[in-house]
């Protein structure tokens, strides 16, 4: 993207348009039937209140799945990037003791309280309501840091639930003593481990050691690739007494190596910046599921390498739509189901959208990709701006709005500007990118979202009008810190002239021209600690016009926030932006317009200009009846203009 001085501002999409990662239900209107499940209940800051149907976390939408494979779901698989790791952990880590395979590096904490609050009388007595409400909560106390704390073990034994996670997650939650959970206060410590903890065997140990030196050896980082193929052939593996892809035991391995390997890699985007290849060629392989534990453990792979296994059907390959959506590139030569199904590639191309090369051959462009993912056109932002009116406006809006917001009242908004801010909690985000959400506490009460807000008075109440009540709003409203308009990922901006706004002198009754400019991107909040700092997706609407006479030039007539939890913004494909700078650099051949067009943009004209009817039209001729470029044009030639060239020979002040 280009910054604002060339009126291209960062390609615009839809706002993560997948569904699943929504933290709210759906709305419907109408009389229902009561149904025998509670509905889950919000608070005030958009959490989920703790209820046993609840299967989601109010923060950032992160499944928690309980049971057999307890925290092995979406929320392993979610985790959010810290861009203070290197890309080389995994060659330090491997030669280092740093990955306990067997034991792990986790902690344990004793929670109390669970038993005085409302959620004890949930079916299975609270312990899933309370450990979402504090994977929420740990996480939210960092979010500008993009993680998730994730518990990997709990169990309430009497009055006191006792759980385990990493270290690094129970010091988050160590920090939730004395927090209130469902009308009551709890008490969190931690739990020191006994003497005679029992040690993992000499054969375990010894296991973790091959795997280890297996590791090391088969990671290429200049490639980025884990190349896991020939593992029976191992000399590492071989000098450990286990049949290491036996039927019974190659689940069981594929999930050590990944435990053990991502163990060191913890957080999502450096999983996708450390390994984006992975090969499995010739394991004697014959069903996908055997390897499920790679695609949780690298969700976002784009290079998989299956080649001389023994994959004899599609039903085999079936478990690629669950784990492995997010590939590329997709090797199957040298497979059984190359010969006895030689159509076998339209199913797979099906399960896989963004499949660019099977076999190393291509079945789909980068633009047919992005065509398919997106269920509307997606074009790049427009920004005409007359005379730099709007530039100049998002500039100052930038500056100010973060510094000094008195300012910017003073400079654009009066007594008739309008100002509202709407909530969306339940904006859809991609599950690619969910970070946790901070609480919505300060801005609830002057949430203006009509779907929540459905009292008459209620709306007009948080509808605020005039300097005054404005900036008295902004005064309560969080400080912010928006990123540098030349950044180009943060910012969509659209700029575009409005007709037919009030004329706040009263002289023209069909109205006047103004702009309509539409800012899409994100804040941080400024707290006092820096560790309780929100990061915002917002988006602003504004509609400017002429300022009344004796008042500020250019006036703010509308300005409408909504937030949303923080999402990157989507952008087009290359090949949209490439048409649409083709249209820019070759405009259609404009049409001749009819009489009637001409009549009203004569008439339009001459209510700008105050020009007499002959002077208008020889206005519009000169430049092609286009009526903007004709008013532009007048603007520059006014001053040399005839009195006769003026209704009744008065020139207009």
């Amino acid at each position: 993207m280009q910054t604002l001085e060339s009126r291209i501002t960062a390609p615009r999409g839809p706002r993560n348009p997948n569904p699943s990662t929504r933290t709210g239900g759906s709305h419907r209107s109408g009389i229902q039937k009561r149904s025998s499940t509670p509905r889950p209940r919000v608070d005030k800051d958009g959490d989920l209140v703790m209820d046993s149907d609840a299967t989601k976390s109010g923060k950032g939408g992160i499944e928690r799945v309980r049971g057999r494979g307890a925290g092995r779901g979406r929320a392993a698989s979610t985790r959010a990037s810290n861009p203070g790791r290197s890309k080389a952990a995994v060659e330090r880590g491997i030669s280092t003791s740093q990955v306990n395979l067997v034991n792990g590096s986790s902690s344990q904490v004793q929670v109390d309280g669970l038993h005085g609050s409302k959620a004890v009388n949930n079916p299975d007595g609270g312990l899933e309501a309370l450990c979402g409400f504090l994977e929420r909560k740990a996480a939210g106390l960092d979010a500008a840091s993009n993680r998730v704390v994730k518990i990997k073990k709990s169990q309430l034994r009497g009055g006191s639930v006792f759980l385990t996670a990493s270290a690094e997650d129970i010091a988050e939650i160590l920090k939730l003593n004395g927090f209130k959970f469902a009308g009551s206060d709890l008490v969190i410590k931690e739990v020191e481990r006994k003497d005679g903890v029992k040690e993992p065997s000499a054969q375990a140990q010894g296991v973790k050691e091959r795997m280890k030196a297996a590791l090391s050896k088969r990671y290429d980082s200049a490639l980025k690739l884990l190349n896991l193929s020939d593992l029976v052939q191992d000399p590492d593996l071989q000098a450990v007494d286990i049949s290491v892809l036996s039927a019974d035991n190659v689940v069981k391995f594929f999930s050590a190596l990944m435990q053990l390997f991502g163990d060191m890699l913890e957080e999502n985007r450096q999983k996708r910046n450390t390994v984006t290849s992975i090969s499995i060629a010739n394991n004697g392989l014959d069903t996908v599921s055997n390897i499920y534990a790679i695609g949780n453990t690298f969700p976002h792979l784009k290079n998989l390498d299956l080649s001389g296994n023994n994959f004899a059907s599609t039903k085999s390959l079936e478990g690629l739509k669950h784990k492995f959506r997010s590939l590329e590139n997709l090797v199957l030569t040298n497979n059984p189901i190359v010969i006895q199904e030689p159509a076998f590639g339209e199913q797979v191309i099906s399960w896989l959208p963004k499949l660019l090369l099977l076999n190393e051959v291509p079945v789909r462009t980068p633009e047919q990709v992005f065509a398919t993912s997106t269920p509307i056109p997606i074009s790049t932002p427009d920004f005409r701006d007359v005379g730099q009116v709007g530039e100049t406006f998002i500039r100052a809006l930038k500056t100010n709005y973060d510094g000094d917001r008195n300012a910017l009242l003073a400079a654009y908004y009066d007594d008739q500007s309008v100002f509202s801010l709407a909530i969306n909690m339940t904006a859809p985000r991609n599950r690619e990118h969910i970070t946790p959400v901070p609480a919505w506490s300060a801005y609830t009460k002057f949430n203006h979202n009509l779907d929540r807000i459905n009292h008459t008075i209620a709306r007009m109440n948080r509808r605020f009008v005039g300097v005054q009540a404005i900036q008295a709003t902004w005064a309560e409203l969080p400080a912010t810190r928006h990123p540098n308009l030349n950044q180009s990922d943060k910012y969509i901006i659209e700029c575009r002239p409005q007709a037919g706004l009030p004329d706040p002198s009263g002289r023209s009754s069909r109205g006047v021209d103004g702009l309509l400019i539409t800012v899409h991107g994100e804040f941080e909040e400024q707290n006092s600690k820096v560790e309780d700092r929100a990061l915002r997706s917002f988006s602003r609407t504004f509609v400017l016009g002429p300022g009344v006479p004796g008042g500020v030039p250019i006036r703010v007539i509308s300005d409408m926030m909504a937030l949303r939890a923080h999402a990157p913004l989507a952008h087009p494909s290359p090949a949209v932006v490439q048409a649409q700078a083709a249209q820019i650099q070759e405009p259609a051949q404009q049409q001749t317009p009819t009489d009637q067009e001409k009549e009203f943009m004569a008439n339009q004209l001459m209510e700008k200009t105050g020009m007499t009817l002959e002077y208008t039209i020889m206005c519009l001729q000169d430049n092609t009846w286009n009526l903007e470029q004709a008013y532009m044009k007048f603007q520059t030639v006014e001053p040399s203009l005839p009195p006769i060239a003026f209704i009744n020979g008065v020139v207009p002040k």
